[in-house]
């Protein structure tokens, strides 16, 4: 209930609660409401000032009429009348779509007729119809004005009650100042706020709109009106020919007739087709001469992209508007916004936050989100946070919600006695449920005043992983180098150097807000693919495997950013690098890279060296969390014996320096001995739960699997045909026996 409640009104609740302690009152009733009005400083007590109703006059006349109590309670119980009085003044405020003010408090109390506070006032010769009369009609309002159609499909943002939903805008003041010096310009006075989605445009013009409303702006613009208008309103039920042209001309007209109005139209770009049926004139063009003349002022706000693509075409409607860039600000400029912003944050969800916790959260947004702008994005992270946090339950959570079960219960139980007719049990009862009654109202003003949560690292976590679909690197207890490495010599067998160099490199990287890439090389079979594939499921990340002999054509670059403009596939969204944007934490294993195309490795050259690349519409794909393992069968040199042979086949023959340069690790796995084919088969074998292998079977292994210039690549086959004929000779041995 008190969630409803506006502060001020929470103030005047929490003082008639003393009001009824001091003077020890077994109840909470009208008269004690009227004494929390008095006490404090609001609109209310202002006026009944004025009329000779002060705290100390009503008091004395309380304490007349009903007296002092002896004894002091423990609990606050609330009057059936004041129950009413409260649940009158939410439907007042309901009405308004406003919190329960002092104002509608009073006005529920003086409505409410026959209770001890009105009774009080009328033994104190006051006139309770003049002083509802007055107080209704005669204090200051707004001019009721006839609904227009603006007011109906537009959305003010000059009222009070809607800038009290807006969160103050820090560090815009320089493109706040020129978007005033615009509309304060005699002609082409109609600012156009250009940027990416997320920089701040809607809130740099709700900012204005709050300025307005306090007076702070030139006298050119105050008791202006901002009112945001969407081009799907205005279409909305103009389903013949003409309905829409006439609609917009009426909203044209409005606009004109009163000065005081100026039109904002987000994402504007909106307003060039709109309406346009066969035959029929679209909004942009029924906007351009009112534009034109100046009759009307207008706040636009549109992207780049859709600015380039709708409004920069039509000549006629750009120069109509003055044109301001709303660039992202840095992440010194978003440090101070989220620093200011975070005690409305902290109240508005009853939680607190940190210093290092807000530097944490900052940092961690920005190396971990990258398809989205600031300071929309680390705002809505604090936000997710804060109510992440808000949702955990603490002692005062866990004994409110005990209290409720608790109430439950002895209500129920009471009613059975009063229908068994045992009034004794069920006054003793009644008590019981007046002292939970009053423990839950006391603990539930406390929660809705109280910051009884703290936001942490875990919370922190629990946000960002869920939002980027990857681990946390510098929040995530679980993820180190230990483990990651055992895990990885558990699976890959005698690879004990490159698992350390993987890792290590790996975690080094981290630090860095960079793609990290390997390339491993070595003979064919030693386990490049293994440790590839093994290091991904290790990650937890997803795999993204591509045989790089399938892209051994220049045109095949199109399988990974998509199709070029104009050709077929160009539409679809169906390319490999798609992915990405979805899981940015994501191990790419390219397989033989030395068989791609050379445009394939320029491709991967930019994405290792920018840690981004474009895609075919334009759309920029961030690889600064992916893993890149790249394989190759080429080995730089070879040792036999003491000498170093030179293998015909040169890495540098094959990869441009530039290339190799760009790469985090090149690593080489040593060729597999014996002993490692030996092991590799009984894990397998133990993998399968198999026990037919013997020394003599273990030999014959080793024999045909010709390791030294397959490595392990044949083994598993090897080990099937032999278990199998090892199996078929068993049974026709069997069979022969019988």
């Amino acid at each position: 209930m008190y969630s409803k409640f506006s502060d001020e009104t929470k103030k005047v609740l929490s003082s008639a609660k003393m009001e009824m302690i001091n003077l020890n009152h077994p109840y909470l009733g009208s008269e004690h409401l009227m004494l929390g009005i008095l006490k404090n400083n609001n609109n209310v007590s202002n006026y009944l000032k004025k009329e000779k109703i002060t705290y100390n006059k009503f008091l004395s006349n309380v304490i007349k009429i009903i007296g002092k109590g002896t004894e002091r309670k423990h609990w606050v119980l609330y009057t059936p009348i004041v129950k009413e009085i409260l649940e009158r003044a939410i439907d007042i405020s309901d009405d308004k779509n406003e919190e329960v003010s002092v104002d509608d408090l009073f006005i529920s109390l003086i409505e409410i007729g026959d209770c001890i506070a009105n009774r009080v006032l009328c033994d104190m010769k006051i006139d309770l119809e003049k002083l509802y009369t007055d107080f209704v009609f005669k204090i200051p309002k707004k001019n009721k004005k006839k609904k227009t159609i603006i007011d109906d499909i537009g959305f003010e943002l000059t009222n009070k009650s809607s800038i009290k939903k807006f969160d103050p805008v820090y560090g815009r003041e320089k493109e706040i100042n020129k978007i005033i010096e615009i509309l304060i310009r005699k002609n082409k006075s109609n600012p156009l706020l250009i940027g990416d989605a997320g920089v701040g445009k809607t809130a740099i013009v709700e900012e204005i709109s709050r300025l307005i409303v306090e007076g702070k702006v030139p006298n050119k613009l105050k008791n202006k009106r901002i009112i945001s208008i969407d081009m799907s309103s205005a279409v909305a039920g103009t389903k013949y020919r003409g309905e829409f042209e006439e609609k917009l001309n009426k909203i044209i007209k409005e606009a004109e007739s009163d000065d005081e109005i100026i039109l904002f139209i987000d994402e504007i770009h909106t307003i060039v087709g709109a309406g346009g049926a066969e035959g029929a004139i679209d909004a942009s063009n029924i906007f351009k001469p009112a534009l034109a003349r100046g009759n009307i002022k207008c706040i636009g706000a549109t992207t780049i992209d859709e600015y380039k693509k709708y409004i920069e075409k039509d000549k006629a409607l750009e120069r109509r508007f003055k044109k301001i860039i709303i660039e992202e600000p840095t992440i010194d400029e978003v440090k101070s916004i989220i620093y200011k912003l975070k005690p409305i944050y902290e109240n508005f969800h009853h939680v607190s936050i940190n210093d290092n916790i807000i530097s944490l959260l900052i940092t961690l947004t920005n190396k971990y989100i990258k398809n989205y702008k600031n300071p929309d994005k680390t705002i809505d992270v604090l936000d997710e946070v804060c109510a992440h946090a808000n949702l955990k339950e603490n002692e005062n959570v866990i004994k409110y919600n005990k209290l409720l079960e608790e109430l439950n219960e002895v209500t129920n139980l009471k009613k059975e006695k009063i229908l068994s007719n045992d009034f004794k049990k069920a006054f003793e009862y009644k008590q019981q449920e007046n002292f939970l009654t009053s423990s839950i109202n006391e603990l539930e003003y406390y929660l809705s005043t109280t910051h009884y949560n703290s936001v942490t690292k875990k919370d922190l976590l629990y946000v960002l992983k869920s939002k980027v679909n990857s681990p946390i690197i510098e929040l995530d207890t679980s993820f180190n180098k230990l483990k990651i490495l055992n895990k990885l010599q558990s699976s890959v067998i005698d690879q004990e150097y490159a698992i350390k160099k993987l890792v290590n490199s790996y975690f080094e990287s981290r630090k860095l807000d960079s793609c990290f890439s390997v390339l491993l090389t070595g003979s064919t079979g030693v386990g490049k693919t293994k440790l590839a594939t093994e290091f991904a499921n290790v990650l937890s990340s997803k795999i993204l495997r591509l045989d790089m002999s399938e892209f051994s054509e220049s045109h095949s670059i199109s399988k990974l950013v998509g199709a070029p403009p104009g050709y077929a596939g160009y539409d679809d969204n169906n390319y490999l690098f798609e992915s990405i944007k979805e899981y940015p934490f994501t191990v790419i294993i390219l397989d033989e890279i030395e068989k791609c195309n050379k445009s394939v490795l320029n491709l991967f050259n930019q994405i290792l060296d920018n840690n981004e690349l474009k895609d075919s519409k334009g759309n920029i794909i961030h690889f600064n969390n992916t893993v890149i393992i790249m394989t190759t069968n080429i080995i730089k040199d070879k040792n036999i014996g003491f000498k170093k042979v030179t293998e015909s086949s040169n890495i540098n023959d094959y990869f441009d320096n530039s290339f190799l340069n760009r790469i985090n690790e090149i690593i080489k796995l040593e060729d597999l001995q014996e002993k490692s084919i030996i092991k590799i088969v009984k894990s397998y074998l133990k993998n399968i739960n198999c026990k037919l292998c013997d020394n003599e079977m273990l030999s014959e292994i080793i024999l045909k699997s010709n390791y030294q210039k397959y490595g392990a690549r044949q083994l598993k086959n090897i080990v099937n045909k032999l278990l199998n004929d090892k199996k078929t000779k068993k049974i026709v041995k069997n069979y022969s026996k019988n």
